[in-house]
């Protein structure tokens, strides 16, 4: 039996409060609706998703009747090539930025008192030296359409939405000329940038004029790497570049072939360079490295014998850590690459890196723990291995507030208590917020 479909329906609705991804919520007959584009107080008016019935349904503005003060023009018409704003990515491209802040700072504690049972404060703060949100990524992912035009995906869709330059980009990105690029075969550009130099991986099929002409068209300060023919078994990808999979198992990423510079990016971090792979995870924003490993480092007690960093990547807040305090470092990491990088990245330290499912790995005594895992969280066995551990500080980098949530729920139920938690908007203008938790016991 086919389930009930319902159709979509002109609406007008009182906006009550911040949902998390960036909607608000509103109430129609006693129903949920999460609304995209609006602001809490306003009341709008809006088209709901045709579909399956279900608990709740979901809506987009289609005309705003009361205005919040803190409503602003949309910032993606900045971007939009066809005069079409619709696309994902911003979620909170029409609210004032310190609002935005706000917003945010309410769905993590909403998320951490209905998911977690945890009554704690949270404000998110900006990052230092943040000006108006809109030139902080260094890492950027364009779909391509059938077309070859290169652009943002709408919301819950596969339509590609283009674009004149990559939107929320700092540095060269934001002004690579997207709109004179037409690669057909191309299925995703995905740029980085790291300080003076940069990448662009070009996956799908395209023939090897179109990657003449992409790499005529690259600045020369970017190296071109393109899927090996025949690749396309992409990673899971989430918030901005982290493989879903990081530090568990997962398929490996399509081979990539050079065709102009290198197959690795330098970061430097507080004076360290990290070495990272073109299609490698390194913190999106162009000041979260700094920040992050400067709060890791700040929570370090004042004598540490031993430190464990859980998801590590390669190796920035491990390293950091253990570079401030003098102590030795085991990294672990389901990534083979990202530990090929970290050795190399701490060959100056006393440190171990395992490329392992941290769901499956064997903690060694340590009195530090780090964890910084994909938006799926740590779960049950991991946050099982921290309690069971020796570890009497725990520092918890999270980049999604409802699993965030539940595996704090799980760890101060194993004896751990929350000594902070703060909110960094290092994605401006997105639905996304990181925050850095410090637990002891």
């Amino acid at each position: 039996m086919r389930d009930a479909q319902v159709p979509a329906q002109e609406l007008t609705l009182d906006i009550e409060a911040p949902a998390a991804g960036g909607t608000s919520i509103a109430r129609h007959d006693g129903q949920v609706v999460f609304v995209s584009g609006a602001l809490p107080g306003e009341k709008v008016r809006v088209r709901t998703e045709a579909g399956p019935a279900a608990r709740f349904l979901r809506a987009v503005v289609t005309e705003v009747i009361e205005a919040s003060a803190h409503r602003v023009p949309d910032r993606r018409l900045d971007y939009a090539s066809t005069g079409s704003a619709g696309f994902g990515g911003m979620e909170y491209a029409h609210v004032d930025l310190a609002h935005s802040r706000t917003l945010k700072a309410e769905v993590v504690r909403d998320q951490l008192s209905r998911i977690g049972h945890i009554d704690h404060d949270a404000e998110v703060l900006p990052a230092p030296g943040e000006t108006d949100g809109t030139d902080w990524r260094t890492r950027v992912q364009l779909a391509v359409d059938d077309e070859g035009r290169a652009g943002m995906l709408a919301p819950r869709s596969h339509e590609v939405i283009p674009v004149t330059t990559p939107p929320l980009a700092a540095g060269p990105l934001h002004g690579l000329d997207i709109a004179a690029l037409r690669v057909p075969g191309v299925r995703r550009l995905e740029f980085a940038w790291a300080g003076d130099h940069g990448a662009l991986i070009v996956r799908g099929r395209p023939t090897p004029q179109v990657l003449d002409e992409i790499e005529s068209w690259l600045p020369m300060t970017f190296s071109l790497l393109a899927e090996a023919a025949g690749g396309g078994n992409d990673r899971g990808r989430g918030r901005g570049g982290r493989a879903r999979g990081r530090g568990r198992a997962h398929a490996p990423a399509a081979e990539l072939r050079v065709i102009r510079g290198d197959r690795t990016l330098t970061e430097t971090v507080h004076g360290r360079d990290f070495t990272v792979g073109a299609d490698g995870f390194w913190q999106v924003h162009r000041d979260a490295a700094a920040l992050l490993s400067s709060e890791v480092v700040a929570a370090l007690p004042a004598d540490v014998d031993a430190i464990t960093d859980l998801y590590c990547g390669v190796g920035l807040l491990g390293i950091c850590a253990a570079t401030a305090a003098g102590a030795p470092l085991f990294g672990v990491e389901g990534a083979e690459a990202a530990i090929a990088h970290a050795r190399n990245n701490a060959a100056d330290l006393d440190a171990r890196f395992l490329a392992l499912s941290v769901d499956r790995a064997r903690l060694p005594d340590s009195d530090v723990i780090i964890l910084d895992p994909p938006r799926a969280g740590a779960g049950r066995k991991a946050t099982s291995a921290i309690i069971g551990s020796s570890a009497r500080t725990l520092v918890y980098v999270s980049c999604d507030p409802a699993t965030l949530a539940r595996d704090l729920a799980a760890l101060t139920g194993g004896g751990f208590s929350i000594e902070s938690l703060t909110g960094f908007d290092l994605f401006p203008l997105t639905s996304h917020v990181e925050t850095v938790t410090v637990l002891r016991r």
